[in-house]
């Protein structure tokens, strides 16, 4: 089994349980970086639960990712937690 690779450049953005879906997406385009929906499985899966939805976002450049971290996305009350993922832990 050929393990997957993965961008180098990534940030898993994780919303609140109480922020729907449309609202969140909508949130996520408007910062017009690429995403997809999905997030690495190092959390488990009671906070896959107990949490809203997730993206992945990659960033072509170690320096797209720096701009955008210094926005403070992660302050926003809709937001539960931005975070680097880990692709090598798998928790469940």
């Amino acid at each position: 089994m050929t393990k997957a690779k993965h961008p180098e450049h990534e940030l898993i953005v994780v919303f609140k349980k109480n922020v729907p879906e449309d609202q969140s997406n909508e949130m996520v385009t408007s910062w017009n970086v690429e995403f997809r929906s999905g997030m690495d499985s190092s959390k488990g899966r009671i906070y896959f639960n107990s949490t809203g939805e997730k993206y992945i976002l990659t960033f072509n450049t170690e320096e797209e990712l720096d701009a955008f971290e210094m926005n403070d996305y992660q302050f926003l009350p809709e937001i539960h937690q931005i975070y680097t993922p880990n692709w090598d832990r798998q928790k469940d």
